[in-house]
């Protein structure tokens, strides 16, 4: 692919896509990309309609048409715990085409909350000690940014107070009570592990001393 025909730099944000080469670029970035995480998270998600939407479109059968099969792994995310439910998809592994992906993800797109891949082996935990008390952050890595080529492009790890740590109970009940930029945390792929425990204390701090 000859570069200059596909990308241009803009002085005001950097390198883009040229028009004409958005649909060959996001055909080849489709093609590296046969697996993927679908995360829904939010607080007050719609779950009835999300279990009948995943059961209309996930399957974990291989079809046997000649289209290429993708592999999927779907994950939600509450902030409310008491509509949460704890790897009610995730360990499963979905066999489904690019076209039924899509139409997957339209769907969800329709509902209440944030519907975004992430990358489907990425789904850990981080610990940290605050004044002697262990809290458990759940991580894993969005892929979904707007535009190739531009510094956002390398994503996001997403981060939300999980259950792993019995001591997590004395914030997760609340966590739909605070502002929705407390309920998750988004930290950069470059951030270092000292960047990483400092804005994670800060977060869990800020949620220890919100006021419900």
């Amino acid at each position: 692919m000859n570069k200059s025909t596909c990308i241009h730099y803009n002085p005001r944000y950097g390198w883009d896509l040229n028009n004409d080469a958005n649909l060959e670029m996001r055909l080849f970035a489709k093609a590296q990309r046969r697996q993927v995480t679908i995360l829904s998270y939010g607080c007050d998600l719609d779950h009835h309609t999300i279990k009948k939407i995943a059961r209309h479109y996930l399957t974990r059968k291989k079809s046997d048409e000649a289209e290429e099969t993708l592999e999927i792994r779907y994950d939600t995310y509450d902030a409310n715990s008491t509509l949460h439910t704890e790897n009610q998809y995730y360990f499963e592994t979905y066999f489904i085409s690019a076209n039924t992906l899509a139409a997957f993800i339209e769907a969800l797109h329709r509902l209440p909350g944030t519907h975004i891949r992430c990358e489907f082996n990425v789904r850990g935990h981080f610990e940290v000690n605050l004044n002697g008390v262990e809290f458990s952050t759940r991580v894993l890595k969005a892929l979904d940014y707007p535009s190739m080529y531009k510094k956002d492009l390398i994503g996001r790890y997403l981060l939300f107070i999980d259950t792993e740590s019995p001591d997590n109970e004395m914030i997760r009940h609340k966590i739909h009570l605070l502002p929705k930029e407390l309920q998750s945390l988004s930290l950069p792929l470059d951030s270092s592990p000292l960047q990483w425990e400092l804005l994670v204390k800060d977060w869990i701090t800020a949620i220890l001393r919100y006021e419900v």
